[in-house]
């Protein structure tokens, strides 16, 4: 129960068919540094769905290496059955505590009937022994999310809250079986409604280059200092209107170059940001007063 950063992939900056781990590893140590208790490697922010599964596990790999016993690694499955199953496998070999698992898609659709996607996460649960968090992009209904709850191995539900009615629901339907955690959306500013009904932390991709808000923002909702979360949400909107025009990934990496981290390009189909679009993050990061890493971690 806390923040979730979702860490980017950084590539190899002649070649984005390679991943450049010691630059992983970098940005994971000043996530270490800022405070970051939990960090979710090759996830959406991570360009999970251009990974391939020798990544995936490399990524995890370093991040237990770096991080050790600092913080929560989460590691990520894909959408697909097949490799899922054999990333969970490698995963609990490497002895990562806590796995993601992206929803199963058919032909880029969301199943009709969803007893198929409750199969698919109860196969992942039988294939290895590690905790699972599914992650509801699908806009489940919460009467699905009771029926995951049969799923023991299933601990928890990321959910960005497309559909805040039926997570709540679920909530209140559930209690405290699972772990819930949510989003924020700092455009409107919703973050200490959705605490006060029941989210109990929060995915972040912009705590990647800025963590000190988010972590605030968790911070005073364990204090209740709703007005406090209000006046955190209104400072970085801004932030996350640019987010929402363009691409995440992409929004994110170039933030962290602006402030001196590793962000890098996206692979493809993804796009870097423009010209344009950069100079008006980097005006932005500076108006705000988004702090610049002097040297961080080179």
């Amino acid at each position: 129960m806390n923040v979730h950063t979702y860490a980017v992939t950084p590539f190899q900056a002649h070649d984005v068919l390679q991943v450049d781990y010691d630059r992983l590893a970098l940005n994971l140590e000043f996530l270490i540094q800022r405070g970051m208790q939990v960090i979710a490697v090759g996830g959406g922010t991570g360009e999970i769905e251009t990974l391939c599964r020798d990544e995936l596990e490399m990524l995890a790999k370093t991040a237990l290496e770096v991080v050790d016993d600092r913080a929560l690694v989460i590691a990520c499955l894909p959408g697909n059955l097949s490799d899922a199953v054999h990333l969970i496998q490698r995963y609990e070999r490497l002895g990562i505590p806590l796995v993601l698992g992206m929803p199963p898609l058919v032909r880029s659709q969301v199943p009709g009937d969803l007893r198929g996607v409750w199969d698919y996460y109860h196969r992942l649960t039988q294939a290895a022994s590690l905790p699972l968090m599914p992650y509801n992009t699908q806009g489940w209904p919460a009467e699905f999310l009771v029926e995951l709850a049969d799923i023991e191995a299933i601990i928890g539900v990321k959910d960005p809250c497309h559909v805040p009615h039926a997570f709540f629901s679920a909530i209140q339907l559930l209690g405290d079986r699972f772990v819930w955690v949510g989003n924020k959306r700092h455009d409107p500013g919703v973050a200490q409604l959705r605490y006060q009904m029941g989210m109990q932390g929060f995915t972040s991709g912009q705590s990647n280059f800025w963590p000190e808000p988010e972590l605030e923002i968790h911070r005073a909702a364990q204090q209740r200092d709703w007005e406090r979360i209000i006046a955190i949400q209104n400072q970085v909107a801004a932030l996350e209107r640019l987010r929402m025009a363009h691409d995440d990934a992409a929004m994110v990496k170039a933030a962290m170059d602006i402030v001196g981290l590793h962000g890098g390009r996206v692979r493809p189909p993804r796009r870097d940001l423009t010209a344009a679009a950069r100079a008006a993050l980097e005006a932005q990061l500076a108006e705000i007063g988004v702090p610049v890493q002097d040297g961080a971690g080179r």
